[in-house]
């Protein structure tokens, strides 16, 4: 899939801090405009999950793909139409001359707003209006715990449970470690709950088995050899 794509795109992504997944999002719409602005397309973004997988690797989490749209949407080089579902939009693409470079622009890359429930249908493209500047480090680290956590079964929604995100791609995975191997999804009835739970009293940290010297030690009946 190629496009037009010149320096000068490069330049209008550095100028207003466009997110590689963001760019990357917009490079793929342009090659399905095939230069025709004026025309409404309905791309998925699975699709172009698709096409980053094959040629990245690995593709984006859901919340990733979410805020790249967002961004463009809020840069104006993409015009939201109509939301079918949090993948599947109307949009049309603007030319890269009819842009002006916004100065200043809220980097709003970690929460979308909640709206009222009349419309449920367009939250998806809607995102936290709150100044918040997430540099790509920070981004590929919450992308990391989202999908950590999605492979364990253990799905959380950035949106009503963004404490999760307040932790460590490590801690997260040494605490669903220790969630295996209390059981988990069989002994475990809330995981989402036990896991924040862990992560906030660090129960990862703690020894998770004992042996009979260490009994016999706590009961004072022999003394632990000196260091």
């Amino acid at each position: 899939m190629t496009t037009a794509w010149t320096s000068k795109h490069d330049a209008f992504c550095l100028e207003n801090r466009v997110t590689p997944s963001a760019k990357l999002l917009w490079h793929w719409l342009e090659a399905l405009a095939k230069g025709n602005h004026d025309q409404e397309l309905e791309p998925d973004l699975k699709d172009f999950n698709k096409w980053v997988e094959k040629h990245r690797g690995k593709g984006f989490c859901r919340l990733t793909l979410k805020n790249a749209l967002a961004q463009l949407i809020d840069l104006r080089v993409v015009d939201l139409i109509k939301q079918f579902t949090w993948s599947i939009v109307r949009i049309a693409t603007r030319p890269l001359e009819w842009l002006k470079p916004k100065k200043n622009l809220r980097q709003r890359n970690k929460n979308y707003a909640q709206q009222p429930s009349n419309q449920q249908n367009t939250d998806d493209a809607q995102y936290s209006s709150s100044n918040y500047s997430l540099s790509e480090e920070e981004l590929a680290e919450h992308e990391a715990v989202l999908t950590e956590c999605e492979n364990a079964g253990i799905v959380f929604d950035p949106i009503q449970s963004p404490e999760i995100l307040d932790y460590t791609h490590e801690e997260v995975k040494a605490a669903i470690k220790l969630f295996h191997q209390r059981g988990g999804h069989k002994k475990i009835k809330n995981p989402q709950g036990w896991l924040i739970g862990c992560l906030r009293r660090r129960w990862y940290e703690q020894p998770q088995g004992w042996s009979f010297i260490d009994l016999l030690t706590a009961l004072g009946v022999i003394r632990p050899e000196p260091e």
